[in-house]
């Protein structure tokens, strides 16, 4: 499986602000980012669907609160620490959601130790390049 995934930046539903404001969630996501993160997610829409290989862990949403799955619609998460324009330390991720819901296959949503559209001046349409880091 490639290392590097590029795609094109797009705006999202603005659910990932909120969702971090619990410490204990942005605690846990430090951890499997291997740095610090900042509240909120970047949405990259990928050339192609997403081909999870090794550097992809799965957590389940069960794992993360025992209400998680029903407050998200979501039943877990695949992970992998990346390295975003080949500078900022960041987790990628794809989100687990029933059959039919809509998730796209070649979506994937970043966090960062960085504001990504502030550090690097990306606007939606914008293409980024982001590759797979060992944990």
């Amino acid at each position: 499986m490639p290392r590097d995934m590029s795609g094109t930046v797009e705006s999202g539903r603005g659910l990932g602000v909120d969702r971090m404001t619990d410490p204990a969630l942005l605690e846990q996501l430090q951890v499997l980012a291997g740095c610090p993160i900042l509240p909120g997610t970047l949405n990259l829409r990928l050339h192609a669907a997403l081909d999870r290989g090794d550097h992809w862990r799965y957590v389940a949403a069960t794992d993360i609160a025992p209400d998680w799955e029903q407050l998200t619609g979501q039943a877990g998460y695949y992970l992998s620490p990346i390295t975003i324009a080949q500078r900022y330390r960041g987790l990628a991720f794809q989100a687990d959601e029933p059959a039919g819901s809509g998730y796209p296959t070649d979506l994937i949503e970043l966090f960062s130790e960085v504001h990504l559209r502030t550090a690097l001046g990306l606007s939606d349409g914008d293409q980024l390049v982001v590759a797979l880091r060992d944990s």
